[in-house]
């Protein structure tokens, strides 16, 4: 098999389901999604670093559900409903902590790091019995790869493993996420539901319009790019790089001549298709003779066309990650708790730790960042940058839920490169209609 992209899959047949605005704006439909798909798929809930020792924990909101991830003693991780079988309230706040005992903060209800009731007020005044005998948090199902703590709200759910399929789980754990630091953790509000991003991140037809500083150095259409249909939804998009995309027209422009300059790598001087070809292969090759002694250590356990390329895993239903040759990047729409036509975008960069590096470039623009674990920051979208490409997807968000209002619109009109957003919606459509 070839090592220069990854292995091709057939396409399943798709049925072609219409697409109409109902999805994005109907709280009917919006209820209706939350109980027969968010509450029966996997969820990243974060870092397992971020809760290194017994007691330290994390709190991960899906629409209007709150879940609890706790470190036990033993080093595994247990995961609970973030809300009070007493009456109702939430338990702790997020989005991390540290508790010897999780103390609800209205009735003073204590649980133990196992979910059990362990201490009430007057134990001895409720009719019905002690609540230390019969009471806990309701338990979620919880693993961890790729160093992420996972979570999933139904108890009967087939493992992660299984539900990733054996493509997602391999190649993103070459990438060896569990040895990055997340030195960029951002959340932000925005106007739109959470499946016009989504849909954005599941297509690069846009690409040209929307992001043309991507042209000069990453390839999106022809025979430099892949688009696959994963099981159980799920989708991969490889995107040739360190080469200009068929689309861009004029000069060679940057990045790309500096992201060659630092493997001594010239533009060349008469810069033909074939020569602009050749450039990828021949960082590949640079990459691969010095790497390690340029501290790269973890392109050892890459493929020739992952130390160039970028290939974009769409988990469904909402968690988009693009493995790079030297960071992961998740990219994260999630629905809002009451509000169909709003939701939270999640924008984490992770890097691998480079002997004698402390600062990393940032792809939300600005001064590097340091190579440490970043604090959260929480905003409404525009009060400050996500980055320029991811800016510029959040616009676009908001003009497109303003159009699902109106009477003039009826359903999509896809093309064969929207592939993948149609593969997702007819997903959708399976866990809706109880057949996923």
């Amino acid at each position: 098999m070839k090592n220069d992209r990854p292995a091709e899959i057939d396409r399943p047949q798709l049925r072609g389901d219409p697409i109409t605005a109902k999805r994005y704006v109907s709280r009917e439909y919006f209820k209706y999604e939350l109980n027969n798909m968010w509450r029966k798929t996997w969820h990243i809930a974060g870092l397992a670093y971020q809760a290194p020792e017994s007691g330290d924990y994390l709190v991960a909101e899906v629409g209007p559900e709150s879940v609890i991830v706790v470190r036990r003693a033993d080093g595994s991780f247990s995961g609970y409903f973030n809300v009070c079988p007493h009456r109702g309230a939430r338990v702790s706040e997020g989005p991390y902590g540290y508790a010897e005992q999780f103390t609800c903060p209205y009735h003073g209800w204590q649980f133990d790091l196992d979910g059990r009731v362990v201490n009430v007020p007057g134990p001895e005044d409720f009719e019905r019995g002690n609540p230390c005998e019969k009471l806990g948090l309701q338990a979620v199902v919880v693993e961890v790869l790729f160093g992420m703590v996972w979570f999933n709200m139904d108890s009967g759910c087939e493992s992660l493993t299984q539900y990733l399929g054996e493509n997602i789980t391999n190649e993103i754990g070459s990438y060896r996420i569990e040895e990055m630091v997340r030195v960029l953790d951002m959340t932000a509000s925005t106007d739109c539901n959470w499946k016009v991003l989504s849909d954005n991140f599941n297509e690069a037809y846009h690409v040209q319009v929307v992001h043309p500083e991507l042209m000069p150095y990453i390839e999106t259409q022809g025979d430099f790019s892949q688009i696959d249909l994963l099981p159980n939804g799920h989708n991969r998009g490889w995107f040739a790089s360190y080469q200009p995309s068929t689309l861009h027209e004029g000069p060679v422009q940057e990045p790309l001549p500096s992201l060659l300059g630092e493997w001594d790598i010239p533009v060349p001087e008469e810069p033909t298709m074939k020569k602009l070809r050749q450039l990828r292969i021949d960082v590949q090759k640079k990459k691969r003779e010095q790497g390690s002694a340029r501290g790269f250590n973890h392109y050892a356990h890459l493929k020739d066309y992952q130390l160039t390329d970028y290939i974009i895993y769409n988990i469904f239903p909402n968690s988009v990650i693009t493995v790079g040759p030297d960071g992961v990047q998740l990219l994260r729409p999630r629905p809002h708790p009451s509000d169909p036509a709003r939701c939270l975008f999640d924008h984490w960069w992770m890097v691998p730790r480079i002997d004698g590096r402390t600062h990393t470039p940032s792809p939300a623009g600005g001064p590097p960042l340091p190579v440490e674990d970043a604090e959260h920051q929480a905003f409404a979208y525009g009060d400050k940058s996500l980055g320029i490409t991811a800016d510029q997807d959040l616009s676009i968000g908001a003009i497109q839920q303003q159009g699902f209002g109106s009477i003039g619109f009826k359903e999509f009109y896809l093309s064969d490169t929207e592939i993948r957003l149609q593969n997702f919606h007819e997903r959708l459509n399976d866990y809706l209609n109880g057949t996923a």
